[in-house]
């Protein structure tokens, strides 16, 4: 199943119809509560004992409404979804393609209500005005005012859930050398194989593993890994870009990481991965393995892997950009920091800009 990888925005009809939608359960309650309320206002001429009842059920009808706004604005705010953007495929994102928090999602929201004095075509033309907008019809003038997109998920890709809007450079690895993008140390040969595994990991939840799919016909495999560096915390110098790069032999059944720049790394045991990793209190017998990344998207110590049965499980180390593990079906999970999750044989794990998938040898 292929993954779109382009950023899609939301057309000027999909913005209006999921803005109606979002307006929805306001306007049944007002439907409801309103015309009771002025049936009642009316009979409180002849019974002014009733005034009491009028301003309980003003009360309660306020309080629903109130609390409809906050759940709606809550949620876009939290993870750029509403009645209206989930059901016609629509996300609320920062211009970097995060969730939007509560202080844009206010400004946003408020300026279409502002707009409302002009009853009904106020708020209407507020919500189309990126029909106005001269770059590309990208943003209306509340998004342009927030800092806000609106994406289409189903046309093209959920950057909340993805890497923002820069993202991952593919889902799929490129098989061929892309050069200046190494490990630090790492000799020119191609390596290649696996030895040891873990066969568990405490509190992790095991994943059952995906069929099999089919695989490109072999290919020579060389008979050298690269695996770091440093073994003990006495050793870790945090302030050095990098390690003395030891070559080990060929070990038959473990797994090992194919990166996106074609080198393979054979998992031996427990290690860290990061653009200059070192040691934090636990982390006793993991080996360091250093990246090459110019941009600095990936963070100095950024995943912990650990080798499973079949399977490694991954460990976000609290990184600034995160991490992700997408599934040969396209499906993507967040790593939560601190938080071990299983990746098997043929899934990609994707950190800052870089990315590996998990090979059988």
């Amino acid at each position: 199943m292929a993954v779109k990888m382009d950023l899609v925005d939301a057309r000027t009809t999909q913005r209006l119809l999921s803005w109606l939608v979002d307006f929805l359960p306001v306007l049944v309650l007002s439907v409801i509560f309103l015309p009771m309320i002025a049936s009642r206002m009316v009979n409180s001429l002849n019974a002014p004992q009733i005034m009491g009842e009028i301003a309980g059920t003003y009360i309660l009808y306020s309080v629903l409404t109130l609390a409809c706004t906050v759940f709606l604005w809550w949620w876009e705010a939290a993870a750029g979804k509403s009645l209206g953007n989930v059901l016609l495929g629509l996300r609320t994102t920062t211009v970097s393609g995060e969730r939007p928090g509560w202080g844009k999602t206010i400004i946003r929201r408020l300026l279409i209500a502002v707009a409302g004095i002009v009853p009904i075509l106020g708020s209407v033309l507020m919500v189309i005005s990126n029909q106005f907008d001269a770059n590309g019809k990208k943003q209306g003038w509340h998004d342009k005012a927030a800092g806000t997109l609106v994406l289409d998920i189903k046309a093209g890709r959920d950057p909340l859930t993805t890497g923002g809007t820069g993202g991952p450079g593919s889902f799929a690895p490129q098989q061929q050398y892309a050069p200046g993008r190494r490990f630090v140390g790492e000799p020119e040969e191609v390596p290649g194989k696996p030895s040891g595994v873990i066969d568990s990991v405490p509190g992790a939840v095991r994943n059952n593993a995906p069929e099999a799919r089919p695989r490109p016909a072999a290919q020579p495999k060389p008979e050298a890994k690269i695996v770091e560096v440093r073994s003990s915390k006495a050793d870790a110098d945090p302030d050095a870009d990098h390690g003395h790069t030891q070559i080990r032999s060929q070990s038959p059944d473990a797994l090992h990481l194919l990166f996106d720049d074609s080198r393979c790394l054979d998992l031996a045991g427990s290690i860290l991965i990061g653009r200059n990793p070192s040691y934090a209190d636990g982390d006793v017998g993991v080996h360091l393995v250093a990246v090459d990344d110019p941009e600095r998207t990936v963070s100095k110590t950024h995943l912990l892997i650990q080798p499973g049965v079949g399977s490694v499980w991954v460990t976000d180390r609290d990184s600034g950009n995160g991490s992700s593990i997408v599934d040969e079906d396209g499906n993507v999970r967040e790593l939560v920091p601190g938080k071990p999750e299983q990746a098997m044989i043929g899934h990609t794990v994707y950190f800052g800009d870089r990315y590996f998938q998990v090979e059988r040898p």
